[in-house]
């Protein structure tokens, strides 16, 4: 019974906590992860036995996961061949890219959450959070979103609906008109929302 035990406290394989906190943001199942684990700590080659041996996976479960990995790019499959020998190496480094750009996309959208609660003097209801997220999933950029937010300070309007309809507006027109502010140089919209007959 102790020695089951002490089999359980081992410790085989160390991941990076990095990869623990961005995991969750990646379309991943378990036993993707697992096979992840594997070619991080034992080998970055397909060895169906000993994957089945080291972490409990199918032949069937190891294959179709794989493919799956692959299918997802978060891994690449390596084929060279050395003096005849054909050797196939699995890499990772699609997978950290995307946990990297993931982890820099939270970051960003963090920043314009931070800005629009700074500029409005609040915290934001979950519904302004996920307005902020659907202009972002539309494609509109965050730099038309903070100059959107920086016109409305600057007409005394912090409103979520209006700062949508200056968005909107811009996406549909196209931006006619520019001007820039006396004190800086940073370049700001010119949008008159109380004159739209829309």
């Amino acid at each position: 019974m102790s020695e089951l035990r002490d089999a359980f406290k081992s410790k085989d394989f160390v991941i990076n906590s990095n990869i623990i906190k961005c995991i969750g943001s990646l379309d991943i199942s378990l036993k993707e992860f697992l096979l992840v684990l594997y070619f991080i700590n034992v080998s970055p080659s397909l060895d169906t036995e000993d994957i089945k041996d080291k972490v409990g996976l199918t032949e069937e479960e190891i294959v179709s996961n794989f493919s799956s990995l692959l299918n997802k790019k978060y891994i690449e499959l390596d084929v060279t061949n050395k003096n005849g020998e054909v050797i196939e190496r699995i890499k990772l480094d699609p997978l950290y890219d995307r946990l990297v750009f993931n982890k820099k996309t939270d970051k960003d959208n963090n920043d314009i959450y931070s800005l629009f609660e700074s500029e409005f003097g609040r915290t934001l209801s979950p519904m302004e959070f996920e307005m902020i997220n659907n202009w972002i999933e539309k494609g509109v950029k965050k730099e038309t979103i903070k100059n959107a937010l920086k016109e409305a300070v600057l007409n005394g309007v912090r409103n979520f609906k209006y700062i949508d309809k200056i968005i909107y507006s811009w996406s549909k027109d196209g931006v006619k008109k520019r001007v820039k502010e006396d004190d800086s140089n940073t370049e700001i919209f010119e949008y008159d929302w109380l004159d739209d007959n829309d």
